[in-house]
């Protein structure tokens, strides 16, 4: 069997989100399993049979809410993917049950079984999945690089129009870890896990964005932008006025 991708993306209300299921000879990966066990049907489906791997890109809950659909995953996430489920990631599920009765109920929160801090290998067969640490969205949000497909899974490291800034984050690391997956030969696909897919190019707006929060610009954003990106946007404004980050 060679190996085989799908791409799953849903509404999650102010926004879309993806998920992307790659499958190896061995073993069949799941990058991220979107809000609910019920986004998680077609993929648990097409894995039936095959031992599953779950990869966290981080703990935010409209990328980890429905494991619950898959039958025994293993399941990676960075060191601090696993620290973020043991108050945060409760939290914000109460939170949203609490707001909407009976819509969330079906989730089951299920940490990461397995941990890295920098650099993790996965072999699918026939098939690597490279775990990288990307810091900056969120201390725990990492990138997945697989050179037989020339394909960067980026999570919500990129993000168009524009990505959440964090009032703490090390912007410096994070536009360079960028512009070195910019620089890389093999990457020739890159899949966020919001806004538009393409090229290495989409790599730019990116690094363009937070490059001219660095610098503290009042960027003036594009015409029919929606109210999250706006209200994200003043957000990232309002962070980076008030935040430690270099």
């Amino acid at each position: 069997m060679s190996h085989f991708s799908a791409i799953h993306e849903i509404d999650a209300g102010e926004f879309s989100v993806r998920s992307v299921l790659i499958r190896g000879t061995r073993f069949c990966l799941i990058w991220d399993t979107l809000t609910s066990p019920r986004d998680m049907t077609r993929f648990a489906e097409i894995c039936a049979g095959q031992q599953c791997i779950v990869v966290y890109s981080h703990a935010d809950w409209d990328h980890v809410q429905g494991t619950a659909a898959l039958q025994s995953p293993i399941i990676v996430g960075h060191v601090g993917c696993a620290h973020r489920f043991g108050i945060e990631a409760r939290q914000t599920l109460a939170d949203m049950q609490a707001r909407e009765p009976g819509k969330w109920d079906e989730v089951k929160l299920i940490p990461p079984h397995i941990t890295f801090e920098s650099r993790l290998d996965l072999d699918l067969g026939g098939i690597t999945v490279q775990l990288h640490a990307l810091p900056g969205h969120t201390p725990d949000t990492i990138v997945g690089f697989i050179p037989e497909m020339e394909l960067l899974l980026a999570g919500d490291a990129v993000e168009s129009p524009l990505p959440c800034v964090p009032a703490d984050c090390d912007l410096d690391a994070w536009i360079e870890a960028l512009r070195r997956w910019r620089k890389h030969e093999g990457v020739g696909k890159v899949i966020p896990s919001h806004g538009p897919m393409g090229g290495k190019d989409i790599l730019d707006s990116t690094i363009d964005y937070l490059d001219g929060l660095r610098r503290g610009e009042n960027r003036v954003l594009p015409e029919g932008l929606s109210a999250f990106y706006a209200s994200t946007h003043l957000d990232n404004m309002k962070n980076r006025s008030t935040g430690t980050g270099s």
